[in-house]
């Protein structure tokens, strides 16, 4: 769990287990991030720009949840949004994602995390949530029953704690 210390010094500590368990979680986040089969245009000039993204939303829940419409009302507009802005979008969170897998990677059991480090390890939780959230179908606008035993539920539940506790350390 992250700890605020002295000075707004921020330190994160986890046993072997929830360093294991966040390391494959993040590197199937970065899987699914890195998709090879993305759309993107030829024109040159779009690229050079870095406006080649694809126009059309995933059919995957998880990256249409990850990079939603921007219109949901015009399908052009939409459509235009999602080629200027995903690329750039997709890399920020390719790059929070790669500040916490070397974070894991370099584990000890206790470490510090810099200020931009924690932004990065928020971006990357908040979308490692939303993306397990979608994989289990939790919504604010269905009421659903959950197995309260369902390690999925369990994993969501510790997601969530462990980003809360780095916004009380920020805080």
């Amino acid at each position: 769990m992250f700890k605020s210390g002295l000075g707004g010094k921020i330190t994160l500590k986890l046993d072997d287990a929830e360093q294991g368990v966040l390391s494959q979680l993040f590197e199937q986040m970065a899987e699914l991030l890195n998709d090879s089969e993305i759309e993107t245009s030829s024109d040159p000039l779009a690229k050079m720009l870095n406006m080649s993204g694809s126009t059309q939303i995933s059919d995957d829940p998880a990256l249409a949840r990850l990079f939603p419409d921007g219109y949901s009302d015009d399908e052009h507009a939409s459509a235009d949004f999602r080629r200027f802005t995903e690329q750039d979008l997709r890399a920020q969170k390719i790059t929070a994602l790669a500040t916490v897998r070397t974070t894991l990677d370099s584990w000890t059991g206790k470490s510090t995390v810099s200020s931009q480090q924690a932004q990065d390890w928020l971006k990357a939780l908040n979308d490692l949530r939303l993306v397990l959230g979608t994989r289990l179908e939790i919504s604010d606008e269905v009421e659903t029953d959950f197995d309260l035993d369902e390690p999925g539920i369990h994993l969501y539940n510790y997601l969530t704690y462990l980003q809360g506790t780095l916004i009380d350390s920020l805080t």
